[in-house]
């Protein structure tokens, strides 16, 4: 019997009841951040009341990013393209935000198939589908992790009981709480199913068994490379395969034959990698030479030797309140709630101190020294990687040059957790058990006490006031305690139980109101200026641009054109027609993953922060004219310059203002002869527009323009993205942000485009080119 069959009842029907909240139309989603602060919803609609807990604008990833976009792709027609042109002027739908995409990767992506159901409903479902198999595959991990092959029935129940609890702690820790909604975690969710199914394997003895779990192995790996989060990927990697030859070792007790036996499952693991990477070239191509995150380089040793603390308390540096405050980070580093969470694994510091009194700890500890050496290993490197200042090399051989301390963290905390969870499991299952000790009672609780001075030692204390001091108080008490009672029966059977409690039952309490539950009928929600925006839309289409009004790609979520949101891949042709007229905007400030935003003269063009930048531009700018803008929402406060208040017309927008050209102009310009810059080509709507279509589709697009040679027509359309044109009567050149075609006096003139696939994006790598054709 595998030990992937022992997981208990009660842990299946657990995983059950959190995927049947999707079913009943709930969602974790923190749109509700949106809806509060936004102002196109006016009156008592904004002030929603989550069904459970409290959005968090921290949530940014997911609220202001994943969700709108994942909608986009929902409303853009057709649905599910690979370049959302709604989106800037085509926006790569191939990203690190796992959207979804009717393209040959759909099979290795399964969380993005509720989407594929384009109802609000559909988010729910994906959100806690996504919780559910999280929580499955880290019980399957952590209970083919610490399960042993002919171990008696009873014993076999025992390891499952002890690892389905393990796996619950480490599925509500801060790490997976605060970092459920982003596609790290979705990473760490496959691998980890890729690893159970690759120790599960390793156990197999029947051909055909083993053939089986080899292509479950491959499966669940491709599907977690087909995640693109590649600063988990190394770390990550080192906990697999320590995983899988630990699952050799146990079988052939010598290293050659184990090496030799994990070697068909190491190159299925090498396999995935190869096609996740393939199909994410696009994407990379993209983003190879970017400020950031392509020339993000990782330097070892960047993790406070303190932090380690974290380990051992519940959720110690975060706090969550419901409804009484924002999330704070208590400690003394410079950092937010999500990147000080944690993998806590709270029984380690006590276990390591008292096996220096307790022959029974020692020997649990042996015991899965021998059995994990490669996961001790492993979990030694990331150690090493995070606290101590290695030479170059190292990054390069380890494969952890683009893994910032950060992103190590969590596999390393999960490593953490894995070898406490075999621990205690070697403890349940220890028939040998020993009296009460004076001795173990005593540096027990020198280990309980020390950390919990070590801890306040580093925190913040400035911060423990009010409502936070509550939220944070009581899971620190309820581990302490349950710690020293562990103590008491340390010696027994029991001790183990009592370890897990103490490890289950804090963190459970630190965490459970870090994600909201919302109903999915609030997502979305639409206001009277939703509906001012629709009508100007339907008047005048075109691209909105949106200043400085709303965060991140939300307005995306509408199925608007918008010019303004998250670019997750830099769209340099946009930016470098647009500088000219918009002094301080340079390739350092838009050539990075960013969110950005327009604002009003004279504010200057800048870089807010890392990932966050601001256009300075007027609404007079003829550049705007030939991007297809037609519409500016701007606050009431906003001002139209003299020189062309008299082109817009004002109208409200819920609490803001909608700005929309009396005189539209098209998608399409249209010149005589071939000039030589975008600006050149007219852009005002007219009878010369007449018989000018652009068809987007699922992997490219169609132009159609009038077989007149003697005129050229343009369309704003991001040239990074497209692989390939071949025209019938007519030629294709880029210009600017630009598409130029020129019929060349045939029947007819049009040209078909393909958006730029892996094929095109190896290619292109290859010859050191980004721009498309």
């Amino acid at each position: 019997m595998s030990p992937g069959t022992l997981l208990p009842r009660w842990f299946r029907w657990t995983a059950l009841a959190i995927f049947s909240c999707g079913l009943l139309g709930l969602t974790g989603s923190s749109w509700i951040e949106l809806i509060r602060g936004g102002r196109l919803i006016t009156g008592l609609p904004r002030w929603q009341h989550e069904f459970f807990a409290s959005s968090r604008g921290i949530r940014s990833d997911e609220w202001a990013v994943q969700t709108p976009q994942a909608r986009a792709q929902q409303l853009s027609s057709p649905r599910f393209a690979l370049v959302n042109p709604d989106q800037g002027l085509g926006a790569l739908q191939r990203n690190a935000y796992g959207m979804p995409i009717l393209d040959w990767g759909l099979p290795f992506r399964p969380l993005t198939w509720p989407y594929l159901v384009p109802s609000l409903g559909s988010h729910g479902v994906q959100w806690f589908l996504r919780e559910a198999l999280l929580l499955l595959a880290l019980g399957w991990l952590l209970v083919e992790f610490v399960g042993r092959a002919g171990a008696a029935e009873e014993e076999r129940r025992q390891r499952g009981q002890a690892a389905a609890l393990a796996a619950l702690a480490v599925f509500l820790s801060s790490a997976m709480t605060w970092w459920i909604s982003t596609p790290m975690i979705e990473f760490v969710l496959f691998a980890s199913f890729a690893g159970a199914a690759a120790a599960s394997a390793a156990r197999a003895t029947a051909p055909r068994e083993r053939r089986l779990r080899l292509a479950a192995t491959g499966y669940l790996a491709t599907c977690a490379f087909c995640t693109f989060y590649p600063p988990v990927w190394a770390p990550m990697l080192w906990v697999l395969c320590g995983i899988l030859l630990d699952a050799h070792w146990s079988r052939h007790r010598r290293l050659a034959p184990a090496l030799r036996g994990a070697a068909p499952l190491l190159l299925v693991l090498a396999a995935a990698g190869v096609v996740g990477i393939a199909y994410h070239l696009p994407y990379l191509s993209l983003i190879i030479d970017t400020a950031y995150p392509g020339r993000r380089v990782a330097i070892p040793a960047g993790l406070p030797p303190w932090r380690l603390v974290d380990l051992l308390w519940p959720s110690l540096t975060t706090s969550a309140p419901v409804r009484c405050a924002q999330p704070v980070y208590l400690g003394l580093e410079d950092s937010n709630v999500c990147e000080a969470s944690a993998i806590e694994a709270i029984p380690l510091l006590l276990l390591l101190g008292t096996a220096l009194v307790s022959a029974r700890v020692r020997r649990a500890l042996l015991t899965v020294l021998r059995v994990h050496p490669a996961t001790v290993a492993a979990s030694a490197v990331l150690a090493a990687w995070l606290l101590l200042p290695l030479p170059g090399w190292f990054a390069t051989v380890s494969l952890l040059r683009w893994s910032p301390a950060m992103r190590v963290w969590i596999p390393f905390s999960l490593a953490c957790a894995l070898l406490v969870a075999a621990v205690l499991t070697e403890l349940r299952v220890d028939e040998r058990e020993e009296p009460r000790s004076l001795r173990v009672l005593a540096v027990g609780a020198a280990v309980v006490a020390g950390s919990a001075l070590a801890a306040r030692a580093h925190l913040a204390t400035g911060l423990l006031t009010g409502c936070v001091l509550r939220a944070w108080l009581p899971p620190m008490i309820l581990a302490a305690v349950l710690l020293l009672v562990s103590l008491a029966w340390l010696g027994t059977r029991r001790g183990a139980l009592w370890l897990l409690a103490a490890w289950l039952a804090p963190i459970a309490l630190a965490n459970f109101s870090v994600n909201p539950m919302i109903h999915t009928g609030q997502l979305f929600l639409r206001g009277v200026g939703h509906a001012a925006i629709d009508r100007a839309l339907a008047r005048a289409p075109g691209r909105l641009v949106d200043v400085i009004t709303h965060p991140g790609a939300t307005l995306s979520a509408f199925g608007w054109p918008t010019l303004t949101g998250v670019q997750v891949a830099p769209d340099l042709a946009l930016w470098r027609f647009l500088a000219p007229e918009s002094p301080g905007l340079t390739d350092f400030v838009y050539n990075r993953y960013a969110h950005y935003r327009f604002v009003l003269p004279p504010a200057p063009s800048r870089l807010v922060q890392g990932d966050v930048f601001e256009v300075s531009l007027s609404p007079c700018s003829p550049r705007l004219r030939a991007l297809w803008v037609n519409h500016f929402l701007v606050t009431p406060a906003a001002v139209l310059p003299k020189e062309c208040e008299g082109d817009f017309t004002v109208s409200e927008a819920g609490d803001l203002r909608l700005w929309s050209r009396r005189a539209p102009v098209c998608r399409f310009g249209v010149a005589r002869g071939a000039p030589d810059s975008a600006l050149a080509f007219d852009y005002s709507c007219g009878a010369q527009q007449e018989g000018a279509r652009f068809e987007p589709g699922l992997q490219g697009f169609t132009i159609a323009v009038p077989p007149d040679p003697s005129r050229s027509w343009a369309l704003a359309l991001d040239p990074a993205v497209v692989e390939s044109i071949e025209c019938t009567g007519a030629t294709a050149r880029t210009l600017d942000a630009h598409l130029i075609i020129r019929p060349d006096g045939g029947a007819a003139a049009s040209c078909r485009g393909r958006y730029l696939g892996s094929w095109g994006a190896l290619r292109r790598m290859l010859r050191g080119g980004r721009s498309g054709a």
